[in-house]
């Protein structure tokens, strides 16, 4: 086992190594520049093998110190656990960092670096976060590095070398993470032209068919369209007259309520007479009751003429013949005073029953000036009912005659949609 070693100053050295296992072994001239532009040598390659002991000791705390920085953002955490196991990842990050320090740049390690690009690119982690999570790892190696208190030259060269093989390593993941999106987009756009293709292809072999049932649609609709304005004018002439009829019941319902109420007045005027006949009765009653009385007193004369006369003897006989007289034309007075009180009384019967009467019709006309002034207030709601029905019916009747250029205008699309359809068709067997 590789141990490390300090020198008479008390600085750490590295341990010795076989450098006939380090080394380039790799024949892509194109891979070959590229290492050499970044300079990166064998001896490079034989440092990273001396530290190998130094990250494989450290490996575990690397890495946590990865996973722990990587979990702190939702959207890596939440990659990982949909397409993995932390502890599998953290297993294979650690055997791919402990093999970046073999010492080996070959095809096999490039192949590997190439699996890892295809993996990132499948579970969709973009090259941001392939690059700032190195960047962790980097820092933490450097930090070890820094741990061994090595001399000032040999740790600047150390840490030269970890970060050529680390940018190495990240041109490798970088440049097949290009290549194997350039493939997958590649593929994607393949599949999304014959997709495009064969959908379009399938649109535009029905579109034709499905325009020549639209024309005929369309004519179809002109003609239920023309059909129904011409059913909408036919309503709004209906409804006009409408109209006029209430218009002419509301005036014959105004005449009515004029009658009405000159019925209503001359009620009564006739109520207010037979209230006054009905006082005249009751005077001339009391007027018969005095004549009755004067009749009675007057029959009493009459009766003591006669016995005066009868006691004069033949000087009376005049007198009481006149007095005869006078008491037969008292009791005619009387009986004739009777029959007008009898007839007065009729009459006051047939008055109260007049006067019910006209209460009654009085009654009957205030119910038919209210009844009157509710047909009035119906009539009146059944001309605003009916103007506000005339005004839909022309916003109708105006949305009928945009709806008919409308649908002019779908026919005329629709011929030139056909021609579209026929176009279309030809473009995608040429595509």
């Amino acid at each position: 086992m590789l141990s490390f070693k300090r020198n008479k100053v008390n600085k750490v050295i590295l341990p010795e190594v076989d450098i006939t296992k380090t080394g380039i072994f790799i024949s892509d001239q194109e891979r070959l520049h590229q290492i050499d532009l970044l300079n990166l040598k064998n001896e490079d390659l034989h440092i990273a093998r001396q530290l190998q002991p130094t990250v494989e000791k450290h490996i575990v705390e690397i890495v946590e110190q990865f996973y722990a920085s990587i979990e702190t953002v939702a959207s890596l955490k939440e990659l990982i656990q949909q397409h993995s196991s932390g502890e599998r990842l953290r297993q294979t990050l650690r055997h791919h960092v402990i093999e970046m320090f073999d010492g080996i740049i070959d095809d096999t390690f490039i192949e590997k670096r190439a699996r890892v690009a295809k993996v990132h690119v499948r579970i969709g982690l973009y090259p941001k976060w392939y690059l700032a999570a190195f960047q962790k790892i980097e820092h933490n190696l450097i930090e070890k590095i820094y741990d061994l208190e090595l001399e000032t030259t040999l740790e600047r060269t150390v840490i030269n070398s970890v970060k050529k093989i680390i940018s190495f390593e990240q041109q490798i993941v970088l440049e097949e993470y290009d290549q194997f999106s350039d493939q997958l987009l590649e593929q994607q756009q393949e599949k999304t032209r014959m997709h495009v293709k064969n959908v379009i292809g399938s649109i535009s072999s029905n579109l034709e068919s499905h325009s020549f049932q639209t024309s005929e649609s369309v004519d179809t609709l002109i003609a239920s369209t023309s059909e129904v304005n011409k059913h909408l004018k036919s309503s709004i002439q209906d409804a006009k007259g409408t109209r006029e009829a209430s218009e002419k019941g509301y005036k014959q319902m105004l005449l009515l309520k004029k009658h009405t109420n000159e019925i209503n007045e001359k009620t009564n005027e006739m109520s207010k007479m037979i209230q006054e006949l009905d006082s005249s009765s009751s005077e001339i009653h009391a007027v018969i009751e005095i004549v009755k009385n004067i009749a009675g007193q007057t029959n009493l004369l009459a009766l003591n003429s006669a016995i005066e006369a009868a006691r004069a003897g033949e000087h009376g006989k005049g007198f009481a013949v006149v007095a005869d007289e006078v008491r037969k034309l008292a009791d005619q007075t009387k009986k004739s005073v009777e029959q007008i009180a009898s007839l007065i009384g009729m009459s006051s019967g047939v008055t109260s029953e007049v006067v019910t009467a006209i209460q009654d019709i009085q009654n009957l006309v205030t119910n038919g000036i209210e009844e009157n002034e509710r047909s009035m207030q119906e009539f009146e709601n059944i001309g605003k009912a009916v103007n506000l029905t005339i005004q839909d019916f022309q916003e109708v009747e105006q949305r009928m005659d945009i709806l008919s250029n409308v649908v002019t205008t779908i026919g005329e699309t629709s011929e030139q949609l056909k021609q579209a359809a026929t176009e279309l068709e030809t473009t995608v067997r040429k595509f």
